[in-house]
């Protein structure tokens, strides 16, 4: 299928839920379907970041697979949270033929947590490997990363849902969003933590609603929020997720037009 409409595919974070995101790659390649920009926090960062820089979807579901973050060898020492996500920057930097924004073969917006300042900053030029890494940093998992005079950590804190960027470039956006609120009962709201958590999420997806109207088709799998972002436990099943959804979507897109 082509189009001679600019297409922008934004694609929130979610931990191992980002597996997800690889799935909606699969289905666009089968509908050939590829986007002219990309903007992404935390997974869906390293996701679209990988894919901007020529991987095959089958190659990024192998990194994913294979790739141990929370191993020993990248604990922090003598800073803030348990892992240095800085520790994976020479592991990841092979997958890109130029550490830079340059090298890619489509346009890539980044969106961070700017600590200092309480703000989303968004990079797009220079060296990226670095900025990908630290919007995926997690608070209190991951130490907060320092590049060109900031303090960053993952993007998703301030902006989970990245579509501005491609409100100025594009002229139709394929969303994909990875945090749907999963159904509990009151039982499950009975510790401290329990609240907590409950809140933080219905804050992020509230403010995030606000920005699907802006998308021409969202992807955004009803069961994905009952499966653990550390956990790399359902790969198969979170690809199959993003990939089914996707390919329903996709597959009656408006403005796209058969070959």
């Amino acid at each position: 299928m082509k189009s001679s409409k600019k297409i922008g595919l934004v694609l929130s974070g979610g931990g191992y839920r980002g597996i997800a995101h690889i799935g909606v790659l699969k289905a666009m390649e089968e509908l050939d379907i590829k986007p002219d920009y990309i903007s992404g926090t935390s997974a869906g960062a390293v996701v679209g970041a990988l894919y901007a820089a020529g991987h095959s979807w089958k190659e990024i579901l192998k990194l994913f697979t294979n790739i141990e973050l929370f191993s020993i060898h990248h604990f922090a020492m003598h800073k803030p949270g348990l892992f240095d996500g800085k520790k994976l920057a020479n592991q990841i930097s092979s997958f890109f033929k130029e550490d830079s924004f340059e090298s890619l073969n489509i346009p890539m917006f980044i969106a961070t947590t700017d600590l200092l300042e309480g703000k989303t900053q968004f990079f797009y030029n220079g060296k990226i490997v670095i900025p990908m890494i630290a919007s995926a940093s997690v608070p209190g998992v991951f130490s907060p990363v320092e590049f060109n005079n900031y303090l960053l950590c993952d993007g998703g804190v301030t902006n989970n849902f990245p579509i501005e960027p491609l409100l100025v470039y594009c002229d139709k956006i394929i969303g994909v969003y990875l945090n749907s609120l999963e159904e509990i009962t009151k039982e499950d709201l009975k510790t401290t933590k329990s609240v907590l958590d409950r809140s933080y999420k219905i804050a992020r997806v509230r403010e995030t609603k606000a920005k699907f109207q802006d998308c021409d088709v969202l992807i955004s799998p009803n069961d994905i929020g009952q499966y653990e972002v550390f956990s790399k436990a359902h790969i198969d099943t979170l690809f199959e997720l993003g990939y089914r959804e996707a390919i329903q979507k996709l597959s009656v897109m408006p403005f796209v037009t058969t070959k």
